[in-house]
């Protein structure tokens, strides 16, 4: 194999690349706009989900309650309702995400040590994590009155909910922290896997790939010398978002910087080479980037960004493990939010690794059968 060769190959690609400056600004300048507005979208958190009270009490205390909630940056109460009817209603038709009801003799309740006040509370489960959070937030505001109530009657009685909540890695439930590094993840496969499609689709659309053939020049050097750039640019836009993710949103990097830089190599290989793939047997830059298209369904499915891959049908949790996003996605959010090094993300690894050889040997099997 003549680095020669491959050196001179290399540079073609990036001087093409060059040459078509829409196509560079695109490949740069699309990903950090990309990441920035799925960032802002999936960043504003959980604030002002709708909430319905039935107040069987009407008192003072109900009142206050009442306001407390609605002060709650998580909760925004938007109906009072007079039966249970209206409250179910207003769930089933997800005009509210939560409903409060205050039974009648609650203040008595409250007042008195030797009784216990219970307070109702309706989920809308649709949306397992917005329940989580704003079941939490009613948690917390009930534990906090019962206990000024207590202190200010000078009740010697525990507060009504003892609770101990421990939250790890993202105490501020800060949903930004758990969707930028899959969106980092995401937006370098598109762009590794859209750069290594066309190589070969374009020259032979331009019919500048016959005149590469006959040249001294052997087939492993050309899908090397096609691999590189794709290799090099998926890289670049990897650190570029990353600095992003980390300066511009605050999300943490709390493990190993080259541990993660290591395992994205593996990932973008392992992208390169069903982006030859693809660029094998596309006739059409156009055709390569419509199997690009359907190809990212697919990863985005199992790959656990959409869907929790354990929510999965069994078959397809199967097939998540063959597919290099699903692992590069728990390595990246493992490192960022916890830390995590190789001995805890040795068989993500291993998969990222294993995955990337397999996926290039055959490339470069097919795509050398496609040159001849």
């Amino acid at each position: 194999m003549s680095l020669e060769h491959i050196r001179n190959l290399v540079w073609k690609e990036f001087l093409q690349l060059a040459r078509d400056r829409l196509l560079t600004l695109f490949l740069f300048l699309l990903p950090a706009v990309q990441l920035v507005l799925l960032a802002r979208a999936t960043g504003r958190g959980i604030h002002e989900q709708p909430v319905v009270i039935l107040d069987l009490d009407r008192t003072a205390v109900t009142r206050e309650l009442a306001l407390r909630l609605d002060l709650r940056e998580e909760l925004a109460v938007e109906y009072f309702v007079d039966t249970e009817e209206d409250l179910r209603r207003l769930l089933e038709e997800g005009e509210a995400r939560m409903g409060i009801i205050f039974p009648a003799g609650l203040s008595a309740r409250l007042l008195d040590p030797t009784q216990t006040a219970s307070v109702r509370v309706v989920v809308d489960g649709t949306n397992d994590v917005v329940a989580g959070i704003i079941l939490s937030a009613v948690q917390a505001l009930f534990t906090e009155y019962a206990q000024e109530q207590a202190a200010a009657w000078g009740l010697r009685v525990a507060p009504l909910l003892d609770l101990r909540i421990v939250t790890y890695y993202n105490p501020g439930y800060d949903t930004r922290q758990f969707a930028i590094p899959a969106q980092v993840g995401f937006i370098t496969y598109q762009i590794t896997l859209a750069i290594a499609s066309l190589g070969l689709a374009r020259e032979r659309e331009l019919g500048t790939l016959e005149g590469l053939i006959v040249t001294p020049m052997r087939r492993a050097e050309l899908i090397v010398g096609k691999a590189i750039p794709a290799l090099v640019i998926g890289l670049l836009n990897f650190l570029f978002l990353l600095a992003i993710a980390i300066l511009g949103f605050g999300v943490p990097l709390r493990g190993s910087f080259w541990l993660l830089l290591g395992l994205t190599v593996a990932f973008v290989l392992a992208e390169v080479g069903w982006g030859l793939m693809i660029s094998g047997f596309s006739r059409t830059q156009q055709q390569a980037l419509l199997f690009v298209f359907i190809q990212a369904l697919v990863d985005l499915t199992l790959s656990g960004y959409l869907v929790p891959v354990k929510n999965l049908p069994l078959a397809l949790r199967a097939a998540s493990r063959v597919v290099p996003m699903y692992h590069y996605l728990v390595v990246i959010r493992s490192v960022m939010l916890k830390g995590a090094g190789l001995a805890d993300l040795w068989p993500h690894a291993l998969a990222l690794v294993g995955l990337a050889g397999l996926v290039l040997f055959i490339a470069a099997r097919r795509v050398s059968r496609r040159l001849e």
